[in-house]
């Protein structure tokens, strides 16, 4: 039975050159019993109360067979023994029961009245008294044993008993009693510790995760609203004027915004779905002249192109989308312009019109039916590092949006 589970391991250690790492089964079982002491620190205490108790009663029998009281001794420290044996018993999750402690306490400090020779069972009564009950509590109850053991030094005078033997336990268990009581205020005010910490970390936690739903749900809010609300919307647009003048080219457009909408939509659940926005950045120069061509405006390169990061070059994709989309349908325009700048500071992009212009200190985000653009245009700009800065008049409008380069 011992010897199956080492011979089990022996092909893999020998295989994987750690024969030598072969764990000894005394050394094993060593390990086990110190991990389950440690588990159940009762057993140690109530055995070694059990042991000094049952001594200590078995000394007075012999030296004091024929004293009055010999028989409550020898019953009680018996009863006491037996008492503390069985609490070795306890299982590890369950609490000690609180009768047979104050049984233990109140038993000890009568035995030591009556026979100051079993003293040496108040040391080991500090400790179990430490292990399992709160520390004001056995701080007390240890000290009344100690008391006893002191007040009961006078009854030594002419006995046979050595008064310097019980003395020397009284302080022994003196100085267990406020080392032990002293390292209990301090694990408790660790455990204290540890607890609030654990809940403080719990707390950051839920806030983070909260964080990144809020952050999860803007970002999805942000990519809907530049791709698949403004092709929608330009479709609407298309087909409003469709329905107006009559004019079929109208109504093809807006079936071919409409397919553009179900292809943003198609990739936008793919970059759901692949965690990263990097596919949706690149190329984003042709992404920018195809969104310029939807809504009939120019688009005009200047400077030596350089890579952006994907994160960078998707946040001037959408703020393009979504100033392109603006001017199309809300500025009555008849010429529209975008401009790609790259110059020693950053990417610059310029969406110029002719309309009507707007008040941009006016716009506020609105409700289910739009208004959300530019706090969009702004919260993705800010994650990035950019700036949005929009001028218009009655001669029309002017979007600029700087990114700067991300230093490698």
């Amino acid at each position: 039975m011992t010897n199956r589970p080492i011979l089990r391991q022996l092909p893999t250690a020998v295989r994987d050159g750690r024969a030598e790492s072969t764990p000894h089964p005394a050394g094993d079982l060593v390990a086990r019993t110190r991990r389950r002491l440690e588990r159940r620190p009762i057993v140690p205490a109530a055995a070694a109360f059990s042991v000094t108790t049952a001594v200590g009663t078995v000394r007075y029998h012999d030296r004091h067979a024929a004293d009055a009281d010999h028989l409550v001794v020898v019953v009680l420290g018996a009863l006491l023994a037996v008492t503390a044996a069985a609490l070795t018993l306890t299982p590890a999750r369950k609490p000690c029961p609180p009768p047979a402690l104050a049984g233990l306490a109140l038993g000890t400090v009568a035995l030591v009245l009556f026979a100051p020779s079993t003293a040496w069972s108040v040391v080991p009564l500090v400790v179990l008294l430490q292990v399992t009950t709160p520390v004001v509590v056995a701080t007390i109850s240890g000290g009344a044993a100690v008391s006893a053991v002191v007040v009961s030094v006078p009854r030594l005078a002419g006995s046979r008993d050595d008064v310097g033997l019980v003395l020397g336990c009284a302080l022994a268990g003196l100085v267990f009693l406020l080392a032990v009581a002293l390292a209990r205020s301090a694990l408790d005010a660790r455990a204290r510790t540890v607890r609030e910490l654990t809940a403080a970390r719990a707390l950051v936690s839920a806030a983070e995760r909260r964080a990144d739903r809020l952050e999860a749900r803007r970002h999805l809010a942000a990519e809907l609203h530049d791709t698949v609300v403004q092709s929608v919307a330009g479709a609407l647009f298309l087909a409003d004027a469709a329905e107006r003048t009559g004019e079929g080219r109208h109504a093809e457009d807006a079936r071919r915004a409409l397919r553009v909408a179900v292809s943003d939509t198609r990739a936008l659940v793919h970059e759901l779905e692949s965690g990263s926005g990097q596919e949706a950045a690149a190329g984003f120069e042709g992404e920018l002249a195809e969104a310029a061509a939807r809504v009939g405006a120019t688009c005009e390169v200047i400077g030596e192109p350089r890579a952006l990061p994907a994160a960078s070059s998707l946040t001037v994709l959408r703020a393009a989308q979504g100033a392109l989309g603006n001017a199309e349908r809300h500025a009555r325009a008849t010429c529209i312009a975008l401009e790609l700048r790259y110059d020693e500071h950053g990417v610059v992009l310029r969406v110029s019109d002719d309309g009507v212009g707007f008040d941009p200190h006016a716009m506020r985000p609105g409700g289910p039916d739009g208004g959300h653009g530019l706090s969009i245009m702004r919260r993705r700009l800010a994650a990035v590092g950019g700036a949005l800065t929009i001028r218009s008049d009655a001669r029309g409008t002017v979007v600029e949006v700087v990114v700067p380069w991300v230093e490698s």
